[in-house]
């Protein structure tokens, strides 16, 4: 069960980290991100430290 979480967690990483990659780079100007960079941008740095804290927490419980 908990290593099923940990997966989940990695995938939404990795989807946070596509759309914030998306937002960044000027690819395609019109794409529907481009008022939401900042927001985007804090919101993948607070998700990466939820992420690690709860990775954290599920190394120290073996």
């Amino acid at each position: 069960m908990k290593k099923s979480i940990l997966i989940l967690l990695a995938l939404v990483w990795i989807a946070a980290l596509i759309i914030l990659i998306i937002a960044l780079t000027n690819q395609h100007p019109d794409h529907p991100f481009v008022e939401y960079r900042t927001i985007i941008g804090v919101t993948f740095i607070a998700l990466a430290g939820f992420i690690r804290i709860a990775y954290t927490r599920h190394k120290m419980n073996k």
